[in-house]
């Protein structure tokens, strides 16, 4: 068995032999995987409905994140593209020798040509498509400029490697507005693990770092990769019904937070000390900082950055970096999101069955 592989509903991932898959990261369900590719450090890919297909000499790197949009979308990325750190690729396709820059994110029904470029912390729509060899960039993202191929191969090294130009268009930077996320969980090992109050009833990924005073409720679902930390005395509740997606990472120190009941919290997110009502959206690769206030039946845009203090009025949708007011919530909308977190509740569901099938259990690190 390859460790952070997970049979889910019966159906195994299929991993070629010259796969190179970090110890942490994880391949789930409906994944076909062609040769020579490489995940790094807690990179998960979840083919937990539609499937997701994997060309040769795919690189993940650290805290990436692939899903699909359940029984509807699958996702497929060409081969030796490179999917940057903590960047989000879900339910889209990608051509090959594709660069996604740091903490990018491409959404749903999105089609991408050869040989592009996504520029870091972009965010590319659903439904948008590009030509190939172009560079992509922005939030939401356009065309820039179009790209050679002995260009592709230079960016490719700077993408991929360690030391890097602080004028990187590829790579986030360590501080700033907008800086990457920790990729590790070194910061955390330390701290105490506190009281942890799980209900059965709840998912907990067995890799998830669980550190300080937590509760989550009934149905309620913490993801592959995800951290949820706070230190004596802050606490963290999770309402019922709520999902935390994986490469979350909410880290409070002495502070609170408070997430109320069916709330979506989507892939590679970055909570502080907020206060998140009930049936809220919290859009994938976005930042809510301390103080910050989301309303019953609000939306937070995908990669929106909500600042301290704002307040996010229900049943209106805040996007943006900074976060704005965008426009109010559609029924239709409000109704297809909906739907998503029931989906979510069966998710639980299901994992919980699996974990006895693949035999995962939760652990202390």
């Amino acid at each position: 068995m390859i460790l952070g592989r997970w049979i889910y509903r019966g159906v195994s991932p299929e991993i070629a032999d010259s796969c190179d898959l970090d110890p942490s990261s994880w391949v789930i369900g409906n994944v076909k995987m062609g040769k020579g590719v490489v995940l790094k450090p807690r990179a998960v890919l979840r083919g937990d409905g539609q499937d997701i297909k994997i060309g040769r000499g795919v690189m993940f790197l650290s805290r990436s994140t692939v899903h699909i949009a359940n029984d509807l979308l699958g996702a497929v990325i060409g081969d030796y593209s490179v999917i940057g750190r903590y960047s989000l690729i879900h339910a889209c396709t990608i051509g090959k020798s594709v660069l996604v820059g740091d903490q990018a994110v491409i959404m749903d029904g999105s089609v991408l040509g050869d040989e592009c470029l996504v520029t870091a912390n972009s965010l590319i729509p659903p439904g948008k498509r590009f030509s190939n060899n172009v560079i992509i960039d922005g939030a939401p993202a356009k065309i820039i400029g179009t790209i050679k191929k002995d260009q592709l191969k230079i960016y490719k090294e700077e993408l991929i490697n360690s030391n890097y130009s602080k004028s990187s268009i590829l790579r986030a930077e360590e501080s700033g507005e907008d800086p990457i996320a920790e990729l590790g969980i070194e910061p955390w090992i330390g701290y105490q693990l506190g009281k942890a109050i799980i209900s059965k009833n709840a998912f907990v990924a067995p890799d998830s770092v669980i550190r300080g005073k937590i509760l989550i409720a009934d149905k309620a679902s913490v993801w592959f990769s995800t951290v949820l930390s706070s230190i004596y005395p802050g606490f963290i509740e999770i309402g019922e019904g709520t999902n935390i997606q994986d490469n979350t990472i909410i880290d409070l120190g002495r502070k609170d937070l408070k997430i109320g009941k069916r709330v979506t919290v989507g892939h590679n997110v970055r909570l502080g000390a907020c206060n998140i009502g009930d049936d809220c959206l919290i859009g994938m690769g976005s930042t809510i900082e301390d103080g910050a206030i989301i309303e019953d039946s609000a939306f937070v845009g995908a990669r929106a950055l909500v600042k301290g203090n704002t307040v996010v009025k229900s049943k209106t949708i805040f996007a943006g970096r900074p976060a704005k007011y965008f426009r109010e919530i559609r029924k239709e909308e409000y109704k297809f999101f909906e739907e998503g977190q029931k989906g979510y509740e069966q998710f639980s569901i299901n994992y919980i069955r699996d974990c006895e099938v693949n035999n995962f259990h939760k652990e202390a690190l």
